[in-house]
């Protein structure tokens, strides 16, 4: 018995060709820098990097993940292109690090977190919803 692809079908497609296949000629800059970054780590590393799991990643990169792909490009924007939000607390952060902060519980033990925590309600930054 023969293992592997069927003789004549296409191969496993990268992750910048995923990408450009799935999203045509309107794909985002960020799709491609985060395509280019699964070729360079595996999904699974960059997807921890990014606080999402693998298959987020995957289904972003296909043009079918059904929930908040703004939100996925702009920790991309955070992470791996370098965009900065000013925090009234910790000043000039990553975007992706304002997302991580947004949604850390408050901690009475930790002035910073209480802090941020408070900040966080009112910042212009806050993308996270409130759930009461």
């Amino acid at each position: 018995m023969n293992r592997g692809p069927v003789p004549g079908s296409a191969g496993k497609l990268d992750a910048v060709a995923k990408a450009r296949l799935a999203w045509g000629e309107t794909v985002p800059a960020e799709i491609l820098v985060l395509a280019e970054a699964c070729k360079a780590q595996t999904s699974r590393a960059l997807a921890r990097r990014l606080g999402y799991s693998d298959a987020v990643i995957s289904h972003v990169l296909g043009n079918k993940y059904p929930g908040d792909v703004a939100r996925v490009l702009a920790t991309v924007r955070g992470a791996l292109m370098g965009e900065t939000v000013l925090c009234p607390i910790l000043g000039d952060i990553g975007r992706d690090r304002c997302f991580r902060e947004q949604a850390t519980p408050f901690a009475a033990t930790n002035s910073t977190r209480a802090r941020l925590s408070h900040a966080c309600k009112t910042c212009p930054n806050r993308q996270q919803k409130d759930t009461a």
